[in-house]
Order: structure tokens, then sequence, then C-alpha cells
């Protein structure tokens, strides 16, 4: 939390501890509604590919036909069609969640591309794959190619469409397996039910995809949310700031500009009283001064509660673990905000000055005192030494504010621990 000691080769941090504290900040990093999205982001990347290993049940199942193998150039064709969707199903993934798949009415050119992708590979798997008669258990290359591609096209489109109209959409995939079985003549007493797991097979995988963004969205909600209510919040207190100030200002700037016209009106006729009206506009003045810095001290004033919640915000958004108290117990004035200035303090140096993983504030009081220790890990001097402790203008600066109540301040070092202990003593006549 202090500055860094002078660059050399022993007060270097080894790598692993480097690389170490590289994987705390980023796994603290991803909390939240970004956590969220990356996670679920990298799980659906890994969830696309499956299209192509669902089509080696095609493979298995052609294998197996007691019918002829297709043309080799009928079979490369499809192949590579398949390959060409499976990348535009990724494509389309990954452009839904940055951007809407539909802007102005218009598709994205990549969904463009999915779909025509979708229909070279739905004809030439007609076209080339062999049709078998059917049960409700086995299904054929022709219908388990046709069935992947139609859950890999709805899942891809559910990054950034509703699911209903996507299950209405999706009812093509039975209805063109069942056709093409009555039309080659294998349509057989199971083939309803067959396409119905057809079916069942593309709403999963399109339902799984739209859970997934739909907690993002959800997440991204909150997210947005909690934007408006700080901004809003801040909104708030510039209005009760100003209403405060026009409270204290207005009236004795209004009692001013009424006897500065009067007293100019009776300087013209001559009259004496003019100068004891303008005494009591400089006294006017003076005590709309006095008022004024009394608000916006007041507005200063630093508050231990607050320090404490603003503390564990900043560490936690610089991916820093935090361990503080949620609770602050009830203190002098005097000592909440001598403490508070040095948790502000501390906290910011631990940001700025250290590579901390962790940082603890604790606060203890009893009869005599109130301590309080904010501890961090960040600390690059090798043990045993104090290079850098101590000589930064911000704890010069705390340890007057503290002398200015009577308290101290202590920085201790432990390995790379770097500790600041304030202690401030209860006022005369106060309790604990």
């Amino acid at each position: 939390m202090t500055s860094p000691p002078p660059a050399s080769a022993s007060s270097s941090p080894p790598p692993n501890a480097l690389s170490g504290t590289s994987s705390s900040r980023l796994a603290a990093s991803l909390g939240g509604a970004r956590g969220v999205e990356m996670y679920t982001r990298i799980s659906l990347y890994l969830f696309v590919p499956l299209e192509a290993l669902f089509y080696l049940y095609a493979v298995v199942a052609l294998s197996q036909s007691p019918d002829p193998l297709p043309p080799a150039l009928g079979l490369g064709a499809l192949a590579v069609a398949a390959v060409v969707h499976v990348g535009l199903a990724f494509a389309t993934v990954h452009v839904g969640f940055d951007r809407p798949l539909v802007a102005g009415g218009r598709l994205h050119p990549v969904v463009i591309g999915l779909l025509a992708a979708t229909a070279v590979v739905v004809v030439l798997a007609l076209v080339v794959l062999p049709g078998t008669s059917t049960d409700a258990l086995r299904l054929d290359a022709r219908a388990m190619t046709i069935a992947v591609c139609g859950a890999a096209t709805c899942g891809a489109l559910a990054i950034g469409f509703a699911i209903r109209p996507l299950a209405v959409v999706a009812l093509w995939v039975p209805i063109v397996v069942l056709a093409s079985w009555v039309l080659d003549g294998s349509f057989s007493s199971g083939a309803v039910v067959g396409a119905a797991l057809l079916y069942a097979l593309v709403l999963f995988w399109t339902g799984t995809v739209r859970i997934s963004m739909w907690i993002v969205e959800v997440v991204r909600e909150l997210e947005e949310a909690s934007e408006v209510a700080g901004r809003l919040a801040v909104a708030e207190e510039r209005l009760r700031i100003s209403r405060d100030m026009h409270d204290v200002v207005g009236r004795a700037l209004s009692a001013v500009a009424v006897k500065s016209d009067l007293a100019a009106a009776l300087s013209r006729r001559g009259d004496a009283r003019a100068a004891d009206e303008m005494d009591e506009v400089r006294t006017l003045a003076q005590e709309s001064l006095r008022e004024v810095r009394g608000v916006v001290a007041g507005y200063r004033a630093a508050d231990l509660a607050t320090e404490f919640a603003g503390a564990r915000a900043v560490l936690r958004a610089a991916g820093i673990t935090v361990r503080a108290a949620s609770d602050v117990p009830s203190l002098a004035a005097t000592q909440q905000e001598a403490l508070a200035w040095v948790v502000r303090e501390a906290v910011t140096n631990v940001v700025r000055h250290s590579r901390a993983t962790e940082c603890r504030l604790e606060l203890e009081v009893d009869d005599e005192s109130a301590v309080l220790r904010v501890t961090n890990d960040g600390v690059a001097a090798p043990r045993g030494t104090t290079a850098g402790l101590g000589d930064g203008t911000g704890l010069a600066g705390l340890r007057e504010r503290l002398a200015a109540v009577r308290g101290t301040l202590d920085t201790t070092l432990d390995g790379d621990r770097f500790t600041v202990t304030a202690r401030v003593p209860n006022p005369p006549g106060a309790t604990s």
C-alpha cells in the first residue's frame, strides 16, 4: 500500500507469485454480471461444436445401412456443407452476444448465411443419403442429419430470438423428415414417434441456448438498473445540496439585496442611517459565510460506516478479496471522522500501490480507545526490510489528523503483509 521499493533483483517477487496474484485478480474481476456473461459465452462456444459430434451418429447409421454407400462426391459435398454450417452457427452465437441479429427489420448477414447453409445441408441430405425403414428407437442417417442441422440452426438463432417463434419454426424438421419417409416409401408405424423424438431434440437444443441467454439478459438488466440507481442517487444528492444551499444562502442574499437598496437610498438623501444599514449588510454576509462553511463541512465530513462500505466496493472492483465487518460500532464523532480518513487513505494506497489479493479491515473498540487495522498482502519488499514504508505524504497526513485527536498511526511489515494500525483514544466522558 506504500510506494514500492527501488527496483532490484532482491525486491522483485518471484514469477509464480506474480502469476498467482494475476490469476486471483482475474478470478475476482470475473464476478457479477461480467462473470456470468463470460461463463455463459464460453459454455455456448463449447456447446455449438456438439453439432459435429451428433453427425457421427448419422455416419454410424449410414455405415450400418443395407443400402450401398452414396457417391463419394455427394458425401464430400455434404461433409463440407456440414462443416460450414457448424462455423456459421458458431459465428451467429458470437455475434448475438454483442449485437441484435435483426436490426431495422433486416437480418444480420451471418444469420442469412446460416439459413442458406441449413438449406444446403437439408437438400444434400435428402438427395445423397438414403432413407430406411424407421422406428422410434432407430433413425436413419438422413433423418438424423436433418434433425441435427435444424437443432443447431434453431439453437444458434435462440441467442437473439424468443423461444416461441423458434418452436413453431422448428416444426419444419419433423415435417420434412416425415415427408421424406412418405415419398420414398419407408414410412412405418413408428415414424411419427421417431419424428416426435427429433422435434424434442430440436426443442432441447434451442431451449438450452435460450435459457442461457435469458440469464445473461437478466443479469445485464440488473447491472443496468444498478447503474441507473447510482446515477439517480447522485442526482438526488445534487438536488438535496442545491436545496440546502438555497435555504441557507437564499434568505440571506435576499436580505442583503433589500438592505443594500435601502442603504443606497438613505445615502443619496444624506441620511446617517445608511451606515447602520451597511453594517447590517456586512453582518448578514458574515453569517451567511459561516452557514455555507458549516453546510460544506457537513458534506465533506468522513463517515466510518460509509467508508467501510466504499472500501468493500472499491477493493472488490479492483479484484481484491476484502474481509471487513458489515456492522460498524457506534463511536464518538471525532473517532468516526479520524478513522474514516484512515480507511479512505489506506484503501486508496492498497489499490494504487500494491499487488494485493486480500485486504482485511478490522475495528476493535474497548474502554480506552478504538483501534483500526488495515492489512494487505501486496507489498513487494523482501522480508525484514521496511523500504518505502511510512514515507508517503498520505500516511504523513493521516498522522497529523490522528495527532489532532491524540491518536497514533503505526505501520508494520511481515513478509509481503503490510499493516496500518490507527489508534484513537475515547474522548473524555465517553463509554464504549
